[in-house]
């Protein structure tokens, strides 16, 4: 660890949390293939749980007359249960591969929102952030992140741009806690990992502060081109981390007449996948 490195880390967080804050979103995604490739993939949680824990504050403060506390209301209750749920699971399981489709869903929202230029896609009620947050933090704990798949529920129920980014921080902040408990608690904030965490984070907090004027000079419909635009690169990442899953099926299938396998003695195809093809599950590990 040295000062270049550190310096290198403010940078690309500084400049993942400009996206983030004018686009709701991605910014942690974005974030990771820098953080891996600077530190190494094993700092990577830590590193950016500690990265939102800093910037959302800081978000939190400086939009703090456009949170929609009744969202707030309505979604913690959910997402507190559908996370202490998704740590057990944890233990258990882990269901990365489930991002392909979280992913096919996010570069969707360009057809939904045709690129930014309708308002909604449907009329969203209030009470349905309860079972979304229920649902995306039970997710997130299995598959590690979901991007801003909530966009989409935020932008149909006519949240305005300021209240989406504003809100959304209050939201992730207190999962933020929950997260930073359990990594302190399996000693994953090492000196080198806090070092890390504390220099993305500096880089995340002045990127919001540089970027309010001009998330605030931004038409509605310019907001909601870069919220699809962000939405659709989130998915492209989260289906090319699985990519290694993607390739194992590929071949499972007879490419040359495009058949499923042959039948087995049961009557029945199976798809035969490398084991190693889903780390993490229970029958990889």
């Amino acid at each position: 660890m040295d000062w270049v490195q550190l310096c290198l880390l403010s940078v690309a967080g500084f400049l993942t949390w400009a996206l983030n804050t004018i686009s709701a979103g991605g910014g942690g995604l974005l974030l990771i293939p820098a953080v891996t490739f600077l530190t190494g993939s094993a700092a990577v949680a830590p590193v950016i749980t500690l990265t939102e824990l800093i910037g959302n504050p800081v978000r939190i403060l400086a939009f703090r007359r456009d949170v929609d506390w009744s969202i707030v209301r309505w979604y913690l209750p959910g997402a507190i249960t559908g996370g202490a749920a998704g740590a057990w699971l944890f233990a258990n399981a882990r269901a990365e591969w489930l991002q392909i489709f979280i992913g096919l869903y996010l570069i969707g929202a360009i057809l939904e929102f045709r690129g930014g230029a309708r308002e909604r896609s449907y009329r969203a009620r209030l009470w349905w952030f309860l079972p979304a947050g229920l649902i995306v933090s039970l997710l997130s704990a299995l598959m590690g992140t979901v991007g801003p798949v909530l966009n989409s529920l935020y932008l149909n129920y006519g949240s305005r741009k300021e209240t989406l980014v504003a809100t959304k921080s209050v939201n992730s902040f207190v999962t933020d806690i929950v997260k930073v408990t359990v990594f302190t608690g399996l000693g994953a904030f090492g000196g080198q990992a806090l070092a890390f965490g504390l220099a993305t984070g500096f880089g995340a907090a002045l990127a919001t502060l540089a970027a309010k004027p001009w998330l605030e000079r931004m038409s509605g419909r310019q907001f909601r081109t870069a919220v699809v635009i962000l939405m659709a690169v989130s998915g492209m990442l989260m289906i090319w981390k699985q990519h290694d899953l993607i390739v194992a099926l590929y071949h499972e299938v007879n490419i040359r007449g495009g058949e499923l396998p042959a039948m087995d003695e049961n009557g029945r195809g199976y798809m035969r996948i490398p084991l190693d093809a889903l780390p993490g599950s229970i029958w990889g590990s």
